[in-house]
């Protein structure tokens, strides 16, 4: 017996020291990790104020800039002496005369309001002989009916019905007021606001709190909401500010970008994850590192507009922002993998100091292994030559590394003459080269392969069920295969005789059948011949089709029940006829249910007379329920039945 006492001492003494370094160098990689994160999250943190600030400043301008400019439509809706003169207007109109006073003033008054609040410049030539006036901002009066009745000139032909839905809300009531960003047809966009006109209590039918019209100002976002968004402190880095409005799934970028893309006219899908602009529309108030629309990555904060379901994004470009971070994180990376270096040279230096002791106690070792491997290599032999199975093990370039005495009887050899011999010498060049698609498609799938073959060993042709099982390694033997053939025979050949005998019995009974209804004589057989044509056109495999085939002949065996003198009516059937003639499928599957067929004979019979709309029976299914093979047999069924 080998002594192993001095084993123990000699292990510990070398792995203690190696796991215990390795402990340490693990623990310093995990505090180094530690402080790496902890200064990643404190430039982000730092970004994220520096972000929010620059948003909430350009929020609260554009915020300032929206209500000031509802303030000024909201005084001027609210003046009376418009509220009165657009009421008599609106109900002279209505009664088909003219109020040139009203509408003289309420012009003047439009305009007016509008040279003082920024909409439309008294300089402007309010009439141009044969110029076509056209303004993408101004103001105008409009009745419920959203008619221009006092414009600023150029305005009438800027209102259009991109500006009904949020004009209804406000005439319906649901909202005070209303704006919204609309394209104006030039590649601009327009800003739409818009404040209710209520009449002067007593002055129009109705009980004063029903809007008479409304009071819109349409102003150019490029020049005058856009610079808001854009403006701000400015970054080193590459940034961009963003207007962004969720809109059904979708979520559209309201300002241009930085790609060229005009205002509105780029949307990308909510359901991206990893975009900046989904995830500031879904989660506005957020700092989070995400990919803008160019996929570059992107450091981004998002602050929605109060009163508005527009959202404004901060993005400025990450790996500009968190440059430093990431040279600093490789600075300590690197610094890590030196000193892990170090650690492994100690431990080599360790290994090489112990390797002569433990040379000594692998040689001995290697004689117990040796003595223990004779002894399983002899348990081996005495097991695989007393089996009537065909055992091969090769190598990779395919050499006979192992074999049993039923091999070598096959091909009358020895098995001292098999081994180290190649396969193509050993079975002959015609029996190797049936097996070589099987042993290459073993070898690359790395899995078990299958296969019935006829092969000849000797003078003896003989069926044989082949395994080919690739072994990850046996000795020095790198990816060898293991070949097992079982002679399966005389059980093909028992087989063969349970088959022949099942197809005489059906077509004996489909004779039968056909006996008993000679109006549908060889109904059976073309309803085979078409169900397997269709079949073989829709790729079904062999054992598909025999099943189908096998199905199709069974089809009319219910009608065996029903009587001859039903089958051969010549005149209008009875409810009672029908409900015999539905039932001859049932009958079949009850006549035939205790067989057992090889695949779903049964069910693909049972929706022969089922229709793809569920209008058949005996189960009125659909065509989402029934089977490929059992629609394949409705159609033939239908056919022949034509």
């Amino acid at each position: 017996m080998v002594n192993n006492s001095p084993k123990t001492p000699i292990y510990l003494s070398v792995v203690i020291p190696v796991l215990a370094l390795a402990g340490l160098v693990l623990l310093g990689m995990f505090f180094i990790s530690v402080y790496i994160d902890k200064e990643r999250e404190r430039d982000l943190q730092q970004w994220e104020a520096r972000l929010g600030l620059v948003a909430d400043a350009k929020v609260d301008a554009i915020q300032d800039f929206l209500s000031g400019t509802f303030d000024d439509l909201q005084v001027l809706a609210d003046n009376a002496s418009l509220q009165m003169y657009l009421g008599q207007l609106l109900q002279a109109q209505a009664s088909g005369t003219s109020r040139p006073a009203e509408f003289s003033y309420l012009r003047n008054l439009i305009l007016a309001s509008a040279d003082r609040d920024g909409y439309w410049s008294a300089d402007t030539p309010r009439i141009a002989a044969n110029v076509a006036t056209t303004s993408i901002s101004g103001l105008a009066l409009l009745d419920v009916d959203l008619r221009p009745v006092v414009a600023t000139p150029g305005m009438s032909s800027a209102i259009g019905k991109q500006m009904n839905a949020p004009l209804q809300r406000v005439l319906s009531g649901v909202a005070r007021q209303a704006t919204g960003l609309i394209p104006d047809g030039q590649e601009q966009a327009l800003i739409l606001f818009a404040v209710p006109v209520m009449a002067v209590m007593g002055s129009h039918p109705g009980n004063g709190e029903t809007p008479i019209g409304l009071l819109i100002g349409i102003r150019n976002a490029e020049q005058e909401l856009f610079p808001l968004v854009r403006g701000g402190v400015g970054f080193a880095e590459d940034n961009e500010a963003l207007l962004l409005e969720m809109r059904g799934d979708r979520v559209v970028y309201l300002s241009s970008t930085k790609d060229g893309a005009g205002p509105m006219r780029r949307s990308m899908p909510l359901d991206r994850t990893t975009l900046a602009a989904a995830q500031a529309v879904k989660t506005p108030d957020d700092f989070a590192l995400l990919d803008n629309y160019r996929g570059d990555s992107v450091l981004q904060t998002s602050r929605r507009i109060n009163r508005q379901t527009w959202v404004l994004a901060q993005q400025v470009d990450a790996v500009q922002a968190l440059s430093e971070s990431n040279e600093r994180r490789q600075f300590l990376l690197i610094s890590m993998s030196l000193l892990l270096l170090t650690c492994v040279a100690v431990v080599i230096a360790a290994w090489r100091h112990g390797s002569s002791v433990r040379a000594r106690h692998q040689a001995e070792e290697l004689l117990d292994k040796t003595t223990r491997l004779q002894r399983q290599t002899e348990l081996l032999h005495a097991t695989a030559d007393n089996i009537d199975v065909l055992t091969l093990l090769t190598s990779r370039a395919q050499e006979v590394i192992f074999t049993n005495q039923a091999t070598a009887d096959a091909v009358g050899s020895k098995i001292s003459d098999i081994v180290d011999n190649e396969l193509t010498a050993v079975l002959g060049p015609a029996t190797a080269g049936e097996l070589q698609s099987s042993i290459q498609q073993a070898q690359q799938s790395s899995e078990r392969v299958h296969r019935v073959i006829a092969l000849r060993f000797g003078a003896h042709d003989r069926v044989y069920h082949a395994s080919f099982i690739p072994v990850e390694r046996i000795g020095h033997h790198r990816n060898p295969m293991l070949l097992v053939f079982r002679d399966i025979t005389d059980f093909q050949r028992a087989q063969q005789r349970h088959t022949n005998l099942l197809r005489n019995l059906v077509a004996t009974l489909v004779n039968i059948v056909d006996l008993h209804d000679p109006y549908t004589a060889f109904h059976s057989q073309h309803l085979a011949e078409v169900a397997g044509a269709i079949g073989r056109e829709m790729g079904l495999n062999s054992e598909d089709l025999e099943m189908l085939n096998l199905a199709a002949m069974l089809a009319n065996v219910g009608k065996i029940a029903i009587s001859r003198e039903l089958l051969t009516k010549t005149g209008l059937l009875t409810k009672d006829d029908e409900e015999l003639l539905y039932a001859h499928v049932s009958t079949g599957l009850e006549l035939l249910g205790k067989l057992d067929f090889d695949g779903p004979v049964l069910e693909t019979l049972a929706q022969k007379q089922e229709h793809l709309d569920g209008s058949g029976y005996p189960r009125q299914l659909s065509a989402e329920q029934m089977t490929l093979p059992g629609k394949i047999l409705s159609v033939a069924n239908t056919f022949v039945a034509l």
